[in-house]
């Protein structure tokens, strides 16, 4: 059994997905098994790895406020007019649908120029987060604010708690982008998981092995040929111990289907370059840079937890400016846009992400939209907000919305539970952060 037990430790300590724990105890149930899979050796934790579907999520954060009407809840305000919203700038997600949205803006998120929906489309849900507190984050508000409170658990990180239980061996776990760190505070590793900042493409890149070869990792063609002839040395115990070795025969043909693939083409800057419009340029100083960064360290790094901040201070951070109301929904349409003075558009890259990567091939990837808070129908900060979340398992709808007066239900969940709908997104083993109140919407 010694054998079988380093096998097992090698295995352990590469492995974190559901797959891969399955295939653990397969193989502590048959030594005829544990010997098929011996002959694999090493070759096991790269191709557990190419089987697994890796999970990915992203944070793209509206410091200042994200107005619900953008998130889905547009509707809310068609009667009034409340946030210069009507019936011809908003569009519904369908004819049975409870999403609304600005048409001009997080609508092309759905729907292409010719009006036929995207995968966002039935992909979309607005999670409402009550966090009880209308006042931002700052440098002088370190310890209080919207942002802190959906980030920080007690003396823990939502970031690092959920890129630790997402698991994988990626060195870059989880990152941020921004010219300050999440909330203006570094924040606390979790169970060895810290968030490191990326602030140059090409040295990611480089230091994600991306630009090299990996020499630890076999040849596909090899290694799927070692697999088929350990399930083929295991067939009298597979065939015999369907029940208990039905994950590790499901491990076998998965790992192997999926190294008889061609391998992920290498991200370069040059192919970023030109989908995002970088200018030529590696450093991360632009919004652009920031977002072609997620798709970078999706592909090269597989980061579990990628965190986007916009620059500046509550940049997002539009009050009432004219009669009749607030004119949040006028400044957010413009700033998305990069229309008046707002310079480089967000909207853009956003938009080329999600193209790009929402459905990518083998992948989940989970993407949230998010703001510190709502904004009432005079300007002001409500006390929580609603997420947009686009992703494979999340489904169309809104979750807990808010009222015509932007107020959110008493009943509506905290942040603990936006984090555990994010978990189940992603399909994370187990309940990390509690039960789901938003279960209704993940597939």
């Amino acid at each position: 059994m010694k054998h079988d037990t380093e096998l097992e430790r090698r295995l352990a300590s590469s492995a974190s997905g559901l797959t891969r724990r399955s295939l653990l105890k397969a193989l502590a149930s048959g030594v005829g098994a544990a010997a098929g899979a011996r002959l694999a050796g090493p070759l096991i934790p790269h191709a557990m790895a190419a089987a697994a579907e890796p999970a990915h999520f992203v944070h793209i954060y509206f410091n200042g406020g994200l107005n619900a009407l953008f998130a889905g809840c547009a509707d809310k305000y068609i009667s009034a007019g409340t946030f210069g919203v009507t019936s011809t700038n908003v569009v519904r997600l369908g004819a049975n649908s409870d999403v609304y949205t600005d048409k001009s803006t997080f609508g092309t998120f759905a729907f292409d120029n010719d009006g036929k929906p995207k995968f966002a489309h039935d992909h979309w849900a607005a999670i409402g987060m009550r966090h009880g507190n209308a006042l931002h984050t700052t440098p002088q508000n370190l310890n209080s604010g919207g942002e802190r409170a959906i980030l920080r658990d007690g003396g823990n990180c939502y970031l690092t708690q959920l890129a630790y239980a997402m698991g994988g061996d990626s060195a870059f776990k989880a990152v941020y982008f921004g010219d300050r760190a999440p909330a203006y505070q570094a924040q606390p590793a979790f169970q060895g998981v810290s968030i490191q900042r990326i602030v140059n493409l090409a040295d990611a890149i480089t230091a994600a092995g991306s630009d090299v070869p990996d020499p630890n990792a076999p040849s596909r063609t090899l290694a799927a040929a070692a697999l088929e002839s350990a399930k083929e040395m295991s067939t009298r115990q597979l065939t015999t111990n369907p029940g208990r070795l039905g994950p590790l025969n499901e491990a076998y043909t998965s790992a192997t289907a999926s190294l008889r693939k061609p391998s992920a083409k290498p991200v370069t800057l040059a192919e970023l370059n030109a989908a995002y419009g970088l200018g030529g340029k590696s450093d991360v100083k632009t919004y652009a840079s920031m977002i072609a960064g997620a798709e970078l360290m999706i592909r090269a790094a597989g980061s579990n937890v990628i965190n986007i901040t916009d620059f500046g201070l509550v940049p997002w951070d539009f009050h009432q400016t004219g009669s009749g109301g607030s004119q949040n929904g006028l400044l957010t349409r413009q700033k998305l846009l990069g229309t008046d003075y707002f310079g480089e558009a967000r909207l853009t890259p956003i938009r080329t992400f999600l193209d790009r990567m929402l459905n990518s091939p083998g992948r989940n990837v989970v993407v949230v939209l998010s703001g510190d808070m709502v904004r009432l129908n005079d300007g002001d900060h409500g006390d929580g907000t609603v997420a947009v979340m686009l992703g494979k398992h999340v489904k169309q709808g809104v979750s807990y919305p808010v009222s015509s007066q932007s107020r959110f239900a008493s009943d509506t969940p905290g942040v603990k539970a936006f984090w555990a709908s994010a978990a189940a997104a992603l399909k994370v083993p187990g309940q990390p952060f509690g039960d789901n109140p938003h279960a209704a919407r993940i597939a």
